[in-house]
């Protein structure tokens, strides 16, 4: 019997004893119901063009002004938002669904000529970082929001194989395991009922830094051109367009600046406050 069964009760009481995870759970749920929102309503068309009250400060009309181009700041950013998660989502999913595949595959032939292969594959991608890889994608396919997330979406693979085949090799050494394996369960049944099971918490955790990392990868690919391209709004590019009113209208690079902070140190307070609650020998060696 998989041993996660037995924390699931410390599990369900320890959330409300984590402020990391309080904090980072509370901005994280603000963001994701800002673009959430921005699905049915925003002040303005985060796209509308304005020309004659460009460059605005804050006011009861535009609650963060305007950009050069008489664009509402505060409907751009929720829509921006929502951008960002999207591209965060689809491209952790991609990273976290072939490399949890390839980490148990790895575990589950550990030792073999299929494991070292996986994993000098992976130190290979490990060469090309999100912004390198989307310079090659981009220079083959073009710029664009799903060559981004492709780009990404690789560079996360790596990362979640090498995550399970560590987890998954310490679970396939516990007693539970040898137990099954002598009462001639095969070794996906294994793997399914028992090694996925306990690894679930340590994929979650990194799923949630992933996601900030991914954040940051797409403001970044945006900022160079190479994410999400106009008219869709963009923190990235937002930036970008922002740093010839540095002198002017700072605020117009602060805005989407505090975005992204925001939406990364909420992802990375979120898995630190995970990490305590899901292994709580972490939290009793910060104590």
């Amino acid at each position: 019997m998989s041993e996660t069964i037995a924390t699931a009760p410390a599990i369900r009481r320890s959330p409300w004893r984590h402020p990391s995870f309080l904090i980072g759970a509370a901005i994280v749920l603000v963001i994701v119901g800002v673009a959430a929102l921005s699905l049915v309503w925003t002040p303005w068309p985060p796209t509308k063009m304005n020309i004659p009250h460009k460059l605005q400060g804050a006011s009861a009309v535009h609650w963060l002004g305007t950009d050069h181009f008489g664009r509402d700041i505060f409907s751009m950013l929720m829509v921006g938002a929502r951008n960002s998660l999207a591209v965060g989502f689809v491209a952790v999913g991609i990273g976290a669904l072939f490399g949890v595949l390839l980490g148990t595959l790895s575990a589950a032939r550990s030792g073999t000529l299929l494991d070292d292969l996986i994993m000098r594959s992976a130190d290979f991608t490990f060469a090309f970082p999100a912004v390198l890889s989307a310079v090659m994608i981009t220079a083959l396919l073009g710029p664009g929001v799903v060559n981004a997330i492709i780009a990404i979406g690789i560079y996360n693979v790596p990362v979640f194989a090498r995550l399970t085949r560590s987890g998954a090799l310490q679970v396939w050494s516990r007693d539970f395991v040898m137990a099954a394996r002598a009462a001639g369960k095969t070794t996906w049944q294994i793997t399914l009922r028992h090694v996925l099971p306990n690894i679930a918490g340590l994929i979650i955790v990194q799923a949630t830094i992933q996601f900030a990392t991914a954040i940051l990868a797409e403001a970044g690919l945006s900022y160079l051109g190479l994410g999400t391209q106009p008219p869709n709004p963009s923190w990235g590019r937002m930036l970008n367009e922002a740093q010839t009113y540095m002198q002017t209208r700072p605020l117009l690079a602060v805005f989407p600046g505090l975005a992204i902070a925001f939406a990364v140190l909420g992802c990375n307070l979120l898995g630190d406050g995970l990490r305590d609650i899901l292994d709580p020998r972490v939290a009793r060696s910060r104590t």
